[in-house]
């Protein structure tokens, strides 16, 4: 099984020159696509190398991004790891469709995964915010020939009066400002017409490439849609989320929240709240994952204790 991690470094003049000519007339770069969204710390190097120490049984780790190569990456020497270690360049993931690019758009990004050449039937998903923190078996994304997957069941909320009135009287702009929830319900909505939905923590998930392509070929036209918004947009489909819904639709999959994710919003707690946090993890059993988000806007104490706490973690010892 591989692994699939999308990236990008926000901070490089090609990249922010590539993105001006597709802002709107006041310049203004919609909160989807923000500097914080994409801004690179050095995230990606304790996502891979994670995935190396604590999942030996990936296979392969490709990283997809925008003619760009991570920092780390050149000062792999080993031979056996830089082999397993694959960049994924945009016009490759979208041969075929290379009419959509540029994008600036995860969900455009991911919703082509299923193309990616030589990935493997099954894979596992992530950010590159997105961590594992403790030894992880396999069956923790796969048991019992069953997908495992991670999240709630909750009501939806766009089919109600109430929510189509609030949005026409708030008027806001669909692409600036996507909710996460509402990118769920539309694609739980593709797939059945139930009043509930899978709300997905961040978290790796687990993908079937083959279902993928099925899912995209068969509903070609909503997907086209999806991988023409340079930026997000209420309209599109996520596609990790559809898969989840078609594999519980299929009885192909099943929730399991046993492994959790710990959540950092590193601009947000200080460094005491950060270490009672990671103590908690560290001390107990239930937490296999980290995201951590904004840590480009973190203050500079806070930053360095969040990225020496994932050396110690991650790279210390491995």
């Amino acid at each position: 099984m591989d692994a699939v991690i999308t990236w990008v470094d926000g901070s490089d003049p090609a990249h922010q020159a590539k993105m001006a000519p597709f802002l709107g007339a006041d310049k203004k770069t919609p909160h989807s696509a923000a500097a914080t969204r994409f801004a690179n710390c050095g995230e990606i190097e304790f996502c891979v190398m994670s995935i190396i120490r604590f999942a030996p049984w990936i296979d392969n780790i490709y990283i997809v991004t925008d003619s760009q190569q991570p920092q780390f990456y050149a000062s792999i020497t080993d031979p056996s790891l830089r082999k397993r270690i694959r960049i994924v360049d945009h016009k490759e993931l979208f041969k075929g469709y290379e009419f959509a690019l540029p994008l600036f758009n995860s969900l455009a990004i991911e919703a082509m995964l299923w193309n990616i050449p030589e990935l493997s039937e099954d894979f596992i998903y992530l950010n590159d915010d997105i961590m594992f923190i403790r030894p992880t078996p396999i069956e923790t994304f796969r048991a019992d020939d069953q997908y495992v997957l991670r999240g709630q069941m909750k009501k939806r909320k766009t089919g109600l009066w109430w929510h189509r009135l609030k949005t026409k009287l708030l008027g806001r702009d669909e692409m600036s400002r996507v909710s996460y929830r509402q990118l769920q319900e539309n694609s739980a909505a593709l797939i059945n017409s139930d009043s509930l939905y899978l709300d997905l923590p961040h978290c790796p998930h687990i993908l079937n490439r083959k279902n993928l392509k099925s899912l995209f070929q068969n509903n070609l036209e909503i997907f086209r849609q999806t991988i023409c918004h340079k930026f997000r947009h209420a309209q599109q489909l996520w596609s990790v989320s559809l898969f989840a819904h078609f594999a519980l639709a299929k009885n192909l999959a099943k929730v399991d929240n046993r492994c959790k994710t710990l959540n950092i919003k590193a601009n947000a707690y200080n460094k005491n709240k950060l270490s009672l946090l990671f103590n908690n993890a560290e001390n107990g059993q239930e937490h296999y994952f980290i995201c951590v988000q904004s840590l480009d806007m973190a203050a500079s104490q806070e930053q360095a204790y969040i990225l020496e706490w994932l050396k110690k973690i991650i790279l210390d010892g491995a």
